[in-house]
């Protein structure tokens, strides 16, 4: 975060930036002031049209600060048209004030200027004829009215809100602005300096510069814009939009070519119809006042319309249509290679070779035609334990365990041979319905997953970029805080990605204003945010530039400890730590049964199987039921524990999923939290379930993970738990960093035990990198100044 004040801000910020203010008021000033003159100065049919008085009502309404600049120009070019037509606009201006002190009434503009308009010409008009006026006179004023009444519909749709920082163009602003361009130019037709036209040189100036910035068609349909309106305004030489449209037509082709080109084809049109209609008004003064527009178009500077250009195309193209296409094609590549990983992962290595089923008979048949049935399935039951003992001898991994149950079987029963195939028949049927409803099971959550897919595919799709209606509801609810938010951008609102930028009006401390703002944020949100000062603007009004985006509060120190047992070369533990994205940060641990090369490889495997299923958006359930299922079809014995962790930094969540793993240790102070397995590894049994579960971390808690080779079977495994958890307090309270409590934790622990298999110890240590923000509360005195 960045500390500024204001003795900082002004040093950074000097005396250039007052001045430029002041420059740009004034320019603002001049340009209001020409706009109310030209406004009142406009003729419709003949009849003049108070278009000044919509411009002064927006003007009084949005910016107050410049509404007698507006009255001073309007009521110059009404005074100019004559004595009546200024009193009656000096009339209409004091009958809108009195309209709009009515006390406990709000009357619409609209109905504020048509009453002002009517009232006051109607009175007029009945004491200039002495009684009611002719009908012509009326109809004039109508005229008047509704002219007044257009104007002001497309005022308020051109000029902004007052809180309103970011200026957009839309269809109907650029309808409003062609409406006002024309207005002001037949307010401006009387300005004739010797053989020069001031309206048709700002008139060819502007179809040039929209030929050059613009396609081909706005400028067309700009061009025949302005000269339909300003030969309907005479009802005559209405044959002068087509000249016009010509124009902006030739001009546009050629805007490749630069400026030149531009200037000198925008004229060509005009010779053409000198020659061809003798009936427009194509005289001296139209071709000097063409000449003088096309060269103060090549007097404008190229950067400007290289802005102006640059600025239409960002106007015009469909941004936000091209981030919806990308993000939809983006999942939908996502979702195909996710359906094809999936294809090659299980169905196809299950449809590689052909399984035959053969047909299965009741066990125990060979039992019920023999002679000894009842000795050894009656009340005796002595062969009940031998084949409870053979069942549990297969699954077990030692084959010297199966040789020793069918022994017994051997010397207890005289038909063994054909018992043994009957119980391996059984036991394959009943491993068969096993993986068969695990199958169904794993599919049920691949369906799931497909459909989590399919969601977010949609979410993305429907929702439009930007969040107006979020930004108006936060830009609402900081207002209530007592901050003055002109403006809220949203750069990206995903869940741990949002990056959004405010625009905050007034003089503040700086980062007092960013912690308050984190701290509403995050009610408003759910979700911790960093802010960042990105600068302070002046013009139009001093604001503060603030961007945020979603923060990452917990960093993970961790370090990693691995024994070989014997000191062999390969060890038959395999582990991964590395983020997901950067709040979310994935630890995996497997044991390989035994330490021998084919362990190592079991466990390796495993965790690539599992970095894929995550690479391709699987729920880690889902995952890790894929992963037993996967394994439980290769013919050879292959299994081994799991022990997976997600740990979130953003809210400092850690959840686990087990497969025969050791237990997870979260030490917190004096406080121990254990999160313990009771599943089969990955692959040994025909059924196959997970162990999940979710614990809320703080600041500076340690997680401990270990595979089995760490506690010896031969000493009490309380003890040894105890003993080592002791040390790894021990070393971490007297200051010392992770990698140095876990070397001298498992140094004394070998010096006092002995470790007699392939062992792993994971340690980490979650760390505040935010500051914690959450227990500030605002000074209740802290408002704008």
């Amino acid at each position: 975060m960045v500390s500024i004040d204001r003795e900082q801000i002004e040093r950074m910020f000097p005396n250039v930036m007052t001045h430029d203010m002041e420059n740009r008021k004034q320019l603002f000033v001049i340009s209001v002031v020409f706009i109310a003159f030209c406004c009142a100065q406009a003729v419709f049919f003949e009849t003049i049209a108070p278009l000044f008085l919509p411009f002064w009502l927006i003007v009084r309404e949005r910016l107050p600060g410049f509404q007698k600049y507006a009255a001073i120009g309007g009521l110059a070019g009404a005074f100019l048209l004559g004595f009546g037509q200024g009193s009656i606009i000096v009339l209409q201006i004091i009958l809108l004030q009195l309209l709009r002190r009515i006390p406990s009434v709000k009357i619409s503009i609209y109905i504020q200027l048509t009453t002002a308009i009517l009232v006051v010409q109607l009175i007029w008009q009945m004491f200039f004829y002495g009684g009611l006026p002719p009908i012509l006179v009326i109809v004039s004023v109508l005229y008047e009215c509704l002219f007044a009444l257009v104007l002001l519909f497309f005022i308020t749709r051109l000029l902004p809100e007052s809180n309103s920082l970011k200026y957009t163009w839309t269809q109907d602003k650029v309808v409003a602005v062609v409406v006002l361009l024309a207005s002001l130019l037949i307010g401006m037709k009387s300005f004739v300096v010797f053989y020069f036209s001031v309206p048709q040189i700002l008139l060819y100036v502007l179809i040039c510069v929209v030929a050059y910035t613009t396609t081909i068609g706005a400028t067309v349909i700009f061009s025949l814009t302005l000269g339909f309106l300003i030969g309907l305004a005479d009802l005559s030489f209405t044959g002068m939009m087509i000249l016009y449209a010509c124009s902006g037509l030739v001009a546009s082709f050629v805007q490749n070519y630069g400026r030149l080109a531009v200037a000198l084809f925008s004229m060509l049109p005009s010779v053409f119809f000198f020659f061809y209609d003798a009936t427009l008004p194509l005289d001296s003064v139209y071709f000097l006042s063409m000449l003088t527009g096309t060269l103060l178009f090549l007097l404008v500077p190229k950067s400007i319309l290289h802005d102006a250009q640059d600025y239409y195309k960002l106007q015009t193209s469909p941004i936000v249509q091209v981030q919806r296409h990308e993000v939809v094609e983006q999942h939908l590549q996502q979702f195909q290679h996710f359906a094809m990983f999936m294809k090659e992962l299980v169905f196809e290595r299950f449809t590689k070779e052909a399984v035959v089923v053969s047909e299965q008979k009741e066990p125990f048949i060979i039992c019920s035609s023999c002679f000894r049935y009842e000795q050894c399935f009656g009340e005796a039951k002595e062969m009940v334990p031998i084949l409870e003992n053979w069942r549990l001898a297969k699954r077990s991994s030692k084959p010297v365990t199966w040789v020793r149950a069918e022994e017994q079987i051997k010397n207890k029963c005289i038909k063994s041979g054909k018992l043994l195939d009957e119980l391996y028949a059984a036991l394959q049927k009943e491993q068969m319905e096993r993986q068969f409803y695990h199958g169904k099971k794993m599919i049920a959550l691949q369906l799931r997953d497909l459909t989590e897919h399919l969601q977010q595919l949609l979410k993305h799709q429907q929702q439009e970029l930007g969040a107006p209606e979020t930004a108006s509801e936060l830009q609402s609810f900081l207002t209530e805080q007592g901050f003055q938010c002109l403006h809220i951008e949203w750069l990206n609102q995903e869940m741990g990605e949002r990056e959004l930028i405010f625009y905050i009006a007034g003089e503040h401390n700086v980062q007092e204003m960013m912690q308050q703002l984190e701290q509403y944020l995050f009610e408003w949100l759910h979700e911790p945010m960093q802010g960042e000062w990105m600068g302070v603007q002046t013009t139009p009004i001093f604001y503060n530039q603030l961007k945020f985006r979603s923060a990452i509060r917990y960093q993970l120190e961790y370090d990693i400890y691995t024994y070989s047992y014997q000191d062999h070369t390969i060890s038959g533990d395999s582990y991964r730590v590395f983020p997901l994205h950067k709040g979310l940060m994935a630890i995996m641990l497997s044991d390989g049964m035994g330490t021998s090369h084919r362990a190592q490889q079991e466990s390796e495997h495993l965790i690539h199987m599992l970095q894929q299923c995550l690479a391709y958006n699987l729920d880690p359930e889902t995952a890790m039921h894929t992963m037993h299922y996967v394994l439980s079809l290769k013919s050879a014995d292959m299994y081994a524990t799991m022990d997976f962790a997600l740990v979130d930094l953003q809210f400092g969540h850690l959840w686990c999923w087990k497969a025969g793993g050791m237990t997870t240790y979260v030490l917190r102070g004096d406080e121990l939290f254990k999160v313990e397995s009771t599943c089969a590894p990955i692959g040994f049994l025909s059924d196959f379930a997970v162990d999940t579960e979710m614990v809320k971390l703080r600041a500076d808690d340690v997680i401990l993970m270990v595979s089995d080779g760490l506690f010896s079977e031969m000493e009490n495994w309380t003890v040894q738990e105890q003993r080592f958890i002791s040390s790894i307090r021990e070393s971490l309270a007297q200051g010392a960093t992770i990698q140095v409590a876990l070397f001298d934790c498992m140094t004394r622990y070998k010096q006092k035990y002995e470790i007699t298999d392939d062992c792993t110890v994971m340690l980490f240590r979650l760390q505040q990198e935010v500051k914690p923000w959450h227990v500030f509360r605002p000074n209740q005195d802290f408002r704008m100044v």
